[in-house]
């Protein structure tokens, strides 16, 4: 049975009794109190009529890809690294719209279900900052890319294109990873396709699919214009007043770096390396930038000088930030461990960091906001590295 909704009364059946294509109900709006709704219960629109009535649509069984299960093919990975394709995330958001609206598929004879409807629609969502594009750029033009909505802790992919080979696939990846280092718990693919199959997606049924909504808190929601790199910082120090200075090196990270989207709990950690007369105080950060590596880099080392930090050697040089050369107490230290899933190795830098997997003062912070982020060259996930990781030293949550 479909159901007619007033667009005057924001309200949807329980998706539940949806008929079984899927299709639960037709009318209401495109405005975004009506798609916020409808994400937050497992509904979404999938074409407007001739009277840009909205038909909704709640599928059994659902496509899901949970943030561990990506699976990503030894091909793509070398395209990825090729540097051949520039990931950017809400530059275009529009424009990827236009151009998946242009995608032939298969079935679809009548012209894309993206219609100019569905197109403000979306813009607006964006401009609330709910809607988010990955976009794929080859020599400075859009090539491929997807868009779809973010709510709670998961993102609603919609669609993708692409006019060179792999491009939307590398959009698809960097959404994955960029979920996956928010700590989201998964990406609602929608409909079942043997393609988003072979990247680790599987169907459930609604059912399941619903209770996975259960845990929907709207306060976890990632709202605004997202920044196109997101890089994950360990920061530390065992002198001064401990607290204080971690809550300082993260607001001069926000005013000079990026958005800090994501902070883990504190921990106290016996030092490294050297005995000290105090713990070190341990927090990893996820921040969203426009910033190169390397300029975040030149920014942490500016900060941790504020902030009271010295690298020098016994000759009094710089001490590069790949390699200490002694290990020492001090008030801050920021440290980059991963730049997107970028490998960098210069005499400057080092990423991943060349040490994480060794250290668990940093693998302890980073399990608990990232669990299944995978590490490009060893190809395990932080949690595999924390679980094989043979540091004995003690790490506790401190708060």
């Amino acid at each position: 049975m479909a159901y007619i909704l007033d667009a005057e009364n924001v309200g949807f059946p329980d998706p539940r009794l949806a008929e079984k294509d899927g299709f639960l109900a037709v009318g209401g709006s495109l405005e975004p109190l009506w798609l916020l709704n409808a994400y937050y219960m497992g509904i979404f629109p999938w074409y407007d009529d001739e009277e840009g009535d909205p038909y909704w649509y709640s599928l059994d069984p659902r496509m899901v890809l949970m943030s561990g299960d990506f699976r990503q093919s030894d091909s793509l990975t070398r395209v990825i690294r090729s540097k051949r394709y520039e990931v950017r995330i809400d530059t275009c958001f529009r424009e990827v719209m236009e151009r998946c609206a242009t995608v032939a598929r298969q079935g679809q004879e009548s012209g894309s279900w993206i219609s100019d409807n569905f197109i403000k629609a979306y813009c607006r969502l964006h401009d609330e900052g709910f809607a988010h594009s990955f976009e794929t750029f080859h020599d400075g033009k859009l090539v491929g890319g997807l868009y779809g909505v973010s709510l709670c802790d998961y993102f609603s992919g919609e669609s993708m294109f692409h006019i060179e080979r792999d491009a939307s696939k590398v959009a698809f990846a960097r959404m994955v990873d960029f979920a996956v280092t928010h700590g989201f718990r998964f990406v609602d693919a929608q409909q079942p396709t043997n393609h988003l199959a072979s990247l680790g997606a599987k169907p459930i049924s609604r059912d399941s699919f619903l209770a996975l909504l259960k845990e929907n808190d709207i306060k976890k929601t990632y709202r605004g214009r997202w920044k196109s790199n997101t890089v994950t910082l360990l920061i530390g120090g065992n002198q001064g007043d401990r607290v204080s200075l971690l809550m300082r090196a993260i607001i001069e990270i926000s005013q000079q770096v990026g958005t800090v989207a994501v902070v883990s709990p504190i921990f106290e950690t016996e030092p490294w390396g050297f005995d000290a007369e105090q713990n070190f105080l341990n927090q990893a950060l996820v921040v969203d930038t426009d910033l190169t590596a390397i300029e975040v880099l030149h920014k942490a080392l500016e900060i941790e000088r504020q902030l009271g930090r010295r690298r020098e050697d016994v000759s009094g040089g710089e001490i590069p930030h790949t390699e200490e050369k002694h290990y020492a107490s001090r008030p801050i230290d920021i440290d980059l461990i991963f730049y997107n899933n970028d490998i960098v190795e210069t005499p400057e830098l080092t990423l991943p960091h060349q040490r994480m997997h060794q250290r668990r003062f940093v693998l302890e912070p980073l399990a608990r906001i990232m669990p299944f982020k995978k590490h490009p060259k060893l190809g395990k996930t932080v949690q595999q590295l924390l679980d094989e990781c043979e540091d004995g030293g003690v790490v506790k949550e401190y708060f």
